[in-house]
C-alpha cells in the first residue's frame, strides 16, 4: 500500500465546510482522501462531481458505495463525466429517466459507448412518452434520437425537432419528402422557420401537394429561374405551383386539365385553385 501523501491527509481530514471549498477544483490525490472522509456526504459528492479532473479509481469508489450510489443525482451526475468508466456508466443508466437519459445522450464528452446506450433506452421507452413528452425530447435531443423523432406523426413532434439546433438540413428535408406530413407543418417551415431560406428545402416545400397554396406560392416567388423552369415543366409538381412558375417565367400556361399533375390526383382537396380569372 502507497504511503498517504499529504494531498490525501488534508482530503481525509478536512471539515465538511473546507471538503466544499476545495473539492470542485482539488487534484486527484485530495479526491482519493476525500472519499475516505466521514464527513464527506451528499452535497459535496455532488461538488466532487464537477471536477473534471477526478480519476476513474475514485469515481468507481463512488459508483461502488452503495449509501452514495442511491441518490439519482449522483447517479446522472457520475453517467455523465467524462473520465467515469464505461462498464459502470452503463450499469447505471437503466436507473435514469429518459430525460436524464437523453442529456447523457447528447453529452460529447461522454464515450460513444455509453451515448449509444442512452441512445438505445430512450428508443425503447418512446412508446410510453406522451405528446408531450416527445415535444420536450424533440427540442433536445442529440442526433443519434433525431432520425426516429423525424418519424413521429405528431406536428408538433416534428415542429420541436426542426427547432432543434442539432437537427440537420438533410433530416428536415426526409420530414418534408414525407407524403403524409401534416399542413400545419409544412405551412410553418415554409413561413416560420429559416429552413425555407435553404434552397432544398423550399424547393421540396414547394413541390409538397400538402404544403398550404399561400405558402407555396410565396416561395415560388423565391426561386431561381432554373428551378422555375424546372417545376413549370415537371408533371411531378402541383398544377397551381407550375402555373405559378410559368407566369413567372412569362410563359403562357397550359390548360387546367392539362396541368393535372400525379400529385394533383392523388390530393384533389389540397389544390382546388382554378387559374382562371
Amino acid at each position: 500500500m502507497n504511503p498517504e501523501t499529504p494531498l490525501q491527509h488534508a482530503g481525509r481530514t478536512d471539515d465538511a465546510a473546507a471538503l466544499r471549498l476545495a473539492l470542485k477544483t482539488a487534484p486527484p490525490d485530495y479526491l482519493r482522501g476525500a472519499v475516505d472522509n466521514p464527513a464527506l456526504g451528499h452535497e459535496e459528492l455532488a461538488i466532487l462531481l464537477e471536477n473534471r479532473g477526478a480519476s476513474p479509481d475514485v469515481l468507481t469508489r463512488i459508483g461502488r458505495t452503495r449509501t452514495w450510489i442511491r441518490s439519482r443525482d449522483l447517479k446522472r451526475a457520475l453517467v455523465s463525466h467524462p473520465k467515469t468508466p464505461a462498464t459502470l456508466s452503463r450499469s447505471l443508466l437503466p436507473h435514469l429517466f429518459w430525460r436524464e437519459l437523453a442529456a447523457v445522450a447528447a453529452l460529447a464528452t461522454v464515450p460513444p459507448l455509453v451515448r449509444r446506450e442512452a441512445e438505445k433506452l430512450v428508443r425503447l421507452r418512446l412508446p410510453e412518452l406522451s405528446v408531450g413528452e416527445r415535444v420536450a425530447l424533440a427540442r433536445v435531443a442529440g442526433r443519434g434520437l433525431l432520425a426516429v423523432l423525424g418519424e413521429d406523426g405528431e406536428g408538433a413532434v416534428l415542429r420541436a425537432l426542426a427547432g432543434n439546433p442539432r437537427a440537420t438540413e438533410g433530416e428536415i428535408g426526409r420530414i418534408v419528402a414525407r407524403a403524409g406530413t401534416p399542413p400545419e407543418l409544412l405551412a410553418w417551415l415554409a413561413e416560420g422557420s429559416a429552413w425555407s431560406q435553404r434552397g432544398a428545402i423550399r424547393l421540396a416545400l414547394v413541390r409538397h401537394p400538402r404544403t398550404p397554396h399561400a405558402a407555396a406560392l410565396r416561395l415560388v416567388g423565391k426561386l431561381t429561374r432554373p428551378q422555375l423552369r424546372e417545376n413549370a415543366e415537371d408533371d411531378a409538381s402541383p398544377r397551381l405551383v407550375r402555373v405559378a412558375a410559368s407566369r413567372r417565367l412569362g410563359v403562357d400556361t397550359p390548360s387546367d386539365a392539362s396541368l393535372q399533375s400525379p400529385a394533383d390526383r392523388r390530393h384533389p382537396e389540397s389544390r382546388g385553385l382554378s387559374t382562371s380569372r
